[in-house]
């Protein structure tokens, strides 16, 4: 009996002192880090973080298996190299490399420093999209109605926007995440008319988040940059009387369109467990003038709230 538990308290010295540091990875991307004691033809032995024993894991469960030396000895499910008190074996029996055309040495080379990290893709790796409602709070004079007019005020409309997004892209210190956006608009005054118009915008988005790390994980703060083209969908340019009588009609001809710019911040809350975001945003619009002056600009500014979904496979 004394034998026995001398060979067994050996055999686990002797397992312990030659572990090597590893991770293994399974297919739903979840890992487990810790000491690998041994691998054979069918089980990685890991004692993990936190942990006294070793723990048995099927190689058929696991998508690879990186050691701190570099070694992958196990990858998709198939074992490469057997491993136990500190010596690796090839496996000469690997019926999954039938041809011997993969060549694994090449793949650990290939990899990053051995490093502890979280591998997981964060929400705004992936591409989006965000509908969107924002009510104009301010407009330039341009869009108001003339202190001398007595009638009903300047409206402007409501703004109704669709977005896509594709991933954040790290650039230097900031996030950048290129866009495009249809958004509705409009406006209505008496020497104007009424106009509703369409806006096809190309932006991009610059997140904050790498220099303002130290706000709580799910806020993000972003600057949104963006040129657009503008064309009226409806218009009525009839100018209108006290009453509501048309007293100058619309001039033949008279078409909406041309460039603008749009410039603005949100302030984002990225949920944890769900792929969605909550956007409260501020943005200003540089668009042309209502004819006949369409070479020049003018400008209306919203404040809305947007819901974006997070194109990510569960």
């Amino acid at each position: 009996m004394r034998n026995i538990t001398r060979a067994l308290i050996i055999q686990l010295l002797v397992g312990t002192v030659f572990a090597l540091h590893g991770k293994i990875v399974f297919y739903d991307g979840t890992y487990v880090v810790g000491k690998v004691t041994k691998v054979d033809e069918s089980t990685v032995y890991i004692v993990p973080i936190g942990l006294d024993t070793s723990e048995g894991v099927l190689v058929g469960n696991i998508d690879s298996l990186k050691l701190e030396n570099g070694m992958v000895p196990v990858i998709n499910s198939a074992v490469k190299y057997f491993y136990q008190n500190g010596e690796f074996l090839a496996n000469e029996d690997d019926w999954m490399d039938e041809y011997g055309d993969f060549q694994y040495d090449d793949y650990a080379l290939i990899q990053e420093e051995y490093k502890y990290e979280e591998s997981r893709k964060t929400a705004q790796q992936y591409y989006q999209l965000s509908i969107s409602g924002g009510f104009p709070i301010l407009a330039a004079n341009s869009m108001k109605e003339h202190e001398s007019y007595s009638g009903p005020k300047e409206k402007l409309y409501f703004n109704l926007s669709g977005s896509f997004q594709l991933p954040y892209y790290p650039t230097g210190a900031l996030d950048i995440s290129p866009g495009m956006r249809f958004m509705t608009f409009g406006w209505e005054n008496s020497y104007n008319g009424q106009w509703k118009c369409l806006q096809l915008v190309t932006f991009a988005s610059i997140d904050f988040k790498p220099i303002f790390y130290f706000l709580p994980k799910g806020i993000h703060t972003s600057l949104d940059i963006g040129f657009s083209y503008n064309m009226a969908f409806d218009s009525d340019q009839d100018s209108l009387g006290y009453f509501g009588e048309t007293v100058q009609p619309a001039l033949p001809g008279q078409e909406y369109g041309g460039v603008g710019f749009n410039i603005g911040g949100s302030l984002d809350y990225w949920l944890d467990e769900l792929p969605i975001a909550i956007r409260l945003y501020g943005q200003g619009y540089f668009i042309p003038q209502a004819p006949p002056f369409p070479e020049l600009r003018t400008m209306f500014g919203s404040i809305g709230l947007s819901v974006v979904v997070v194109l990510k496979r569960h």
